[in-house]
């Protein structure tokens, strides 16, 4: 970085330095070199962005015009054309050409050309196959790309690519989808999807058969019933089914200052944009229920009562620390990571004073209910329900 003094001496030295003769430029940065210390090549650099900056330079303007002879068709005819192109369905102008004179008469007999003259739609009738090419050339191309689904819902939600910004206050949820197809992915199959409050840790976890709508709708409904604040942001990532779910609840509670929210999505193929709900894949889904594959109601009923007694054992029961710095050495690396000291997901939202009174008792009114060990037990049997439902068809898939 250049100094204040650095910077003062070559604001000085600038111009005399531009209008000095080669002798007298070779003093000057001598002279400018001993008192600060630099080549002399980086000094002459100084000197020549600092009199660029003083003294823009100014480029003379085209004085002379197009040579070759003058455009015969003007922007008038240039809009007769693209009507005619438009209503061809963006065809090239070697099909275009042929058919020109069919279309300017379709749209002259519907009054689609009243504001032209006759004389300008007879010389746009003339126009030839090259002159064509190049006006046709110029027009805005339409894409002939097709998105799956109603992927203009992209256009309603906007991008956030730093949502971890929101860690200082609840009400910020990520949402995320695991798949559980056992590494085949035809068919039906059951998908686990994960709501993560970013500020407080609390986790919800709700199975659905396949990735539909009526199935990622489902799935909201129960999460929603198991986050017992208020949600001020949602932010999943570019799956439409969920976006379409969230936007459409968006505008239908946009009149109710309880029930409203902001909806945002995270950048394309970026999952360190939900890093904490990614997280939380692995270690609340993934490390519960593995990597079999589920694909019937049963086996999805079973994680839903399965996701219920383990929100409530996660979220009450099992602390955990949130980073609070880190510490890097000289050249940037990391070298220590401090953390504050483990908390439950409940225990944070007690504490957090932006939470209303009436939050505050539900959650601890649902605490009190609540025996762990029980929870533990159910959770455990569910458990080996469904591994024994894996194993027996682990089985019959080998003796066949």
């Amino acid at each position: 970085m250049i100094g204040e003094f650095d910077m003062e001496l070559t604001q000085k030295l600038a111009n005399g330095y531009k209008k000095a003769n080669k002798k007298r430029k070779s003093e000057i940065l001598t002279e400018y070199c001993s008192l600060t210390e630099v080549s002399r090549n980086t000094a002459s650099k100084r000197f020549c962005k600092e009199i660029e900056n003083v003294y823009p330079r100014v480029f003379p303007t085209n004085k002379y015009k197009r040579r070759g002879p003058r455009s015969k068709f003007n922007s008038i005819h240039k809009e007769i054309i693209r009507g005619c192109w438009e209503l061809g369905g963006n065809i090239c102008a070697e099909r275009l050409h042929t058919m020109l004179p069919t279309y300017l008469d379709q749209l002259y007999i519907r009054g689609m050309l009243k504001i032209y003259s006759r004389d300008q739609i007879e010389k746009t009738r003339s126009i030839s196959l090259g002159t064509l090419k190049r006006v046709i050339s110029n027009f805005p191309r339409t894409s002939n790309k097709r998105h799956k689904g109603n992927a203009s819902i992209y256009k309603h939600v906007p991008i956030v690519a730093h949502f971890s910004q929101f860690t200082d206050r609840p009400g910020h949820v990520e949402i995320d989808f695991v798949e559980h197809n056992g590494g085949v992915s035809s068919g039906l199959f059951a998908v686990t999807g994960t709501y993560t409050d970013i500020f407080s840790g609390w986790v919800v976890r709700a199975a659905g058969l396949g990735k539909n709508e009526n199935s990622v709708s489902s799935i909201d409904k129960k999460a929603q019933s198991r986050i017992f604040h208020r949600v001020l942001h949602y932010h999943p990532d570019n799956d439409k089914s969920i976006l379409k779910v969230l936007f459409e609840r968006m505008k239908s509670n946009s009149n109710s200052k309880k029930h409203s929210f902001i909806l945002s999505r995270s950048r394309p193929y970026r999952k360190n944009d939900n890093a904490h709900v990614e997280q939380k894949n692995d270690d609340k889904v993934r490390k519960l229920v593995g990597y079999w594959r589920y694909d019937t109601p049963e086996e999805v009923d079973l994680l839903n009562k399965l996701y219920e007694k383990a929100d409530l054992l996660d979220n009450f029961f099992i602390p955990s620390s949130k980073l609070i710095e880190k510490i890097r050495d000289t050249n940037g690396r990391v070298i220590r990571r401090v953390h504050d000291r483990p908390k439950t997901p409940f225990q944070r939202l007690i504490e957090c004073e932006e939470l209303s009174e009436q939050e505050k008792q539900k959650l601890k009114r649902i605490f009190k209910s609540l025996d762990m060990i029980n929870l533990r037990q159910e959770n455990n049997k569910i458990l080996q329900i469904l591994s024994d439902i894996k194993l027996q068809s682990s089985r019959k898939r080998i003796m066949i």
